[in-house]
């Protein structure tokens, strides 16, 4: 069972680190367009010179955010119910939202 316990810490942690990186990546993104249409402006562009790029750029942050909600709501959900389906309780694994700290996670794995 303990191994059980640990293997569910060591998915809890993946899980919140991967959404933290779609996290990081929309602010990326996002931050690159803030980018793109001050250049367009500074350098009195035309907008349709970057339209392309802004309407791109858009997009991605569209899927990243559809992303977030596959992790953040199917797979984090997902996984919460297959550890209480293995028995895991709070401890193990943790209910509800928000999940403990990452460094909480890491240090109980590391323990």
């Amino acid at each position: 069972m303990e191994t059980l316990k640990n293997t569910s810490r060591v998915i809890a942690t993946e899980l919140r680190q991967a959404e933290r990186s779609i996290n990081m990546a929309q602010r990326d993104v996002a931050q690159f367009l803030l980018t793109t249409l001050d250049a367009t402006e500074a350098h009195k562009l035309s907008p349709a010179i970057s339209l392309r790029t802004v309407r791109a750029t858009l997009g991605a942050l569209n899927a990243l955010a559809d992303g977030q909600g596959q992790m953040a709501v199917r797979a984090h959900l997902s996984a919460e119910r297959a550890g209480q389906d293995l028995g895991l309780d709070a401890t193990a694994w943790g209910s509800g939202s928000p999940k403990p700290a990452l460094a909480t996670i890491e240090e109980a794995v590391a323990a």
